[in-house]
C-alpha cells in the first residue's frame, strides 16, 4: 500500500487508488455485478477485459486494501 498521497482530500485519495478505467469496472462488476470470481469478472464483464489486465486491478486492490 502507498504511504503517502498527494493530498488528505477523501476525493482525491479515492482517485489516486481506483483512478483507472479498469479499476473502477472490476469494483462496479463485483459490487452490482454480483460477480465474485476471476472466471466470472473475466467472462460476463461486458467491456472484454483482458486476462492479464484483470489480474494486475485485482491484485493492485489487494494491495490499497
Amino acid at each position: 500500500m502507498k504511504d503517502t498521497y498527494r493530498s488528505g482530500c477523501p476525493i482525491n485519495l479515492t482517485l489516486e487508488i481506483l483512478g483507472d478505467r479498469w479499476s473502477l469496472i472490476v469494483l462496479r462488476d463485483m459490487m452490482f455485478g454480483n460477480r465474485r470470481h476471476f472466471r466470472e469478472l473475466l467472462t460476463k464483464s461486458e467491456e472484454g477485459i483482458a486476462s492479464n489486465i484483470l489480474a494486475d486491478r485485482l491484485r493492485r486492490l489487494v494491495e490499497e486494501g
